[in-house]
């Protein structure tokens, strides 16, 4: 499976992976979302529907769609819902095929809202790379879908460009393309995700339905690796360690303290944060 996968993002600069995330994790993800939007209406005297697009279209009416992105994108971080997605095993799997087994994830970003008729630029993306926005070559762009329909669009790419390097632009949209490209219209539902390279070239497929798509991007990097382009200016959130970073976290310093720990009476795992938070 990861072959395939892997040889996607060579040749095309993106793949898809197909029914990755089990079911429960979007529902819990979806009502995440809502629970928010509630608590949006709840705070200015609204009345909240059990609908989640209910509360968010009378949302929209209060706030702009990028304060619901923002906080929304926020409460399912907080609640490590991202971090569920991710250590799904076809992801975790091809993640660490491709980039190595010590991860790391943005925590910073934001919702993609799109609802039907919209013609902002901003929600309506033409195409561009990921690199224009800071991210660096050596991470993986990740699309995920939260709320997706059939007729609610998803992502147009264009396929190998990601070997064409640092496409000129202006306007956060090319000046200057080949004469001659492929493109593909990537087809996925809910549970199933896209992962790209900063450099491939994609756009916004705009939504048909009538209600609004809602999805989560952000990138993932290997902690090793320099962090390139403005990325030292992003929040991280630790995914998985290889043996030499969980013996590291053992040793607890880069001096190698000798018998640092050796007479402690401080019970073992007592801070293992990792193992804390999946008991909730």
């Amino acid at each position: 499976m990861s072959n395939k996968l892997i040889d996607n993002m060579i040749n095309n600069g993106y793949t898809a992976i197909i029914n990755c995330v089990d079911k429960t994790i979007i529902k819990e993800a979806q009502e995440n979302i809502n629970h928010t939007l509630k608590k949006l209406l709840v705070s200015k005297k609204k009345s909240v529907s059990k609908d989640l697009n209910t509360n968010l279209s009378n949302c929209i009416k209060i706030w702009s769609i990028y304060e619901i992105q923002v906080l929304a994108a926020k409460n399912l971080y907080q609640n490590d819902i991202i971090y569920k997605i991710l250590r799904s095993k076809k992801i975790l799997d091809f993640l660490t095929s491709l980039i190595g087994p010590d991860l790391e994830y943005s925590t910073d970003g934001e919702l993609n809202i799109n609802v039907k008729g919209v013609t902002d630029e901003y929600l309506l993306k033409k195409y561009h790379q990921e690199l224009w926005s800071g991210v660096g070559l050596s991470s993986v762009q990740v699309w995920i879908p939260i709320y997706l329909k059939p007729g609610m669009g998803t992502m147009e790419m264009i396929k190998e460009s990601h070997t064409w390097g640092h496409i000129p632009h202006r306007d956060r949209q090319p000046i200057e393309l080949p004469a001659k490209y492929s493109t593909e219209v990537t087809k996925i539902g809910e549970g199933s995700i896209i992962a790209m390279s900063p450099l491939t070239l994609h756009r916004t497929v705009q939504n048909k339905h009538p209600e609004a798509r809602i999805a989560i991007p952000f990138h993932v990097r290997n902690i090793y690796y320099p962090k390139l382009g403005n990325e030292n200016l992003h929040e991280y959130s630790k995914l998985n360690l290889s043996y030499y970073s969980k013996f590291r976290k053992i040793l607890g310093n880069p001096y190698l303290s000798p018998f640092r720990t050796i007479s402690s009476k401080r019970k073992k795992n007592l801070f293992d944060r990792v193992k804390i938070k999946n008991k909730v």
